[in-house]
């Protein structure tokens, strides 16, 4: 999979970008392809411009920036969010709600905010350098939030607040 990491709005070359994506997978080159940090203007001026819509959109999503209206446009749409910063930089971790949720299932506070992208239906890969951490992060698959601890976890969204990267509408740096 190919991905625009960025639109970087500002120099205006992600549509011809993605033109070239489009033809690579065309051509047999590349299976799929994507975007990262695509706003929903940023996605409709690609698929204006090529009719082809991005397999995935690999945005931050975690439960203190959850993104619902950005993804109900990527659900309309067919596109699979990948959430990035899943943990939302560690301090989520932090969380009493987490914790307390965490405490009641018997699985640490990560498990519980991967497990929660998983039942969102979202993509999440959470990234450690430590291999009892990766360990841990697999092993989610013996249990399920339940619908309280779905409704509690939503409930800690700060649209306005939660981002802990870089805004995609205004991002411009280079690579």
């Amino acid at each position: 999979m190919f991905l625009i990491h960025w639109p970087t709005p500002a120099r205006d070359n992600f549509v011809d970008t993605w033109k070239a994506f489009v033809e690579a997978q065309k051509e047999g080159l590349v299976r799929s392809i994507g975007v990262s940090n695509f706003l929903p203007e940023h996605i409709d001026r690609i698929i204006e411009a090529t009719g082809v819509i991005p397999a995935v959109n690999q945005i931050e999503t975690h439960p203190y920036y959850q993104q619902r209206d950005v993804r109900e446009f990527h659900e309309r749409l067919g596109v699979r969010i990948e959430s990035y910063s899943p943990l939302g930089h560690g301090e989520v971790l932090e969380d009493e709600a987490i914790a307390a949720i965490a405490e009641h299932a018997g699985k640490t506070p990560a498990q519980v905010i991967i497990r929660w992208h998983l039942q969102e239906g979202l993509i999440v890969i959470p990234k450690s350098e430590s291999p009892d951490r990766v360990q841990a992060n697999i092993d989610l698959f013996d249990f399920e939030l339940s619908d309280d601890d779905m409704d509690r976890i939503r409930g800690l969204d700060d649209p306005e607040g939660g981002r802990t990267g870089s805004d995609p509408a205004t991002f411009n740096e280079q690579y």
